[in-house]
Formats: structure tokens, sequence, C-alpha cells
């Protein structure tokens, strides 16, 4: 959800990533900009994941 609205929004700072989330009105989503920043690195692997295991999330 976080990469797909940095993907859509590529221009927007990491900080603004973190209010927009923060604030949400249903499903508010609290990290630091330095967590979003370490996440980021490791965007290519978390998605190969992601991909290699569809269900993982929904199996916790």
């Amino acid at each position: 959800m976080v990469f797909t609205y940095i993907d859509a929004c590529p221009s927007i700072s990491q900080a603004n990533v973190v209010n927009h989330f923060k604030t949400l009105k249903s499903g508010a989503f609290i990290f630091t900009q330095s967590t979003l920043s370490y996440k980021l690195k490791d965007h290519p692997k978390l998605e190969e994941c992601v991909n290699d295991n569809p269900n993982a999330l929904s199996l916790k």
C-alpha cells in the first residue's frame, strides 16, 4: 500500500508519505521516516517476497 502510494506520487517527500498514512481516518498506519527510508532500500526484495508468496500475509 505504501509503495503503491509512493509510485503514484513520485515527487512526494518521505515525511509527507509518513504524515499521509498517519492521518488516515480509517486504518491509520504509523511508521517513521527512517523506517520508510530503510524499507524503500529493500523495496525490490520485499516485492519479490510478496510475488513469491502472495497469500503469506493472509495466513497470519
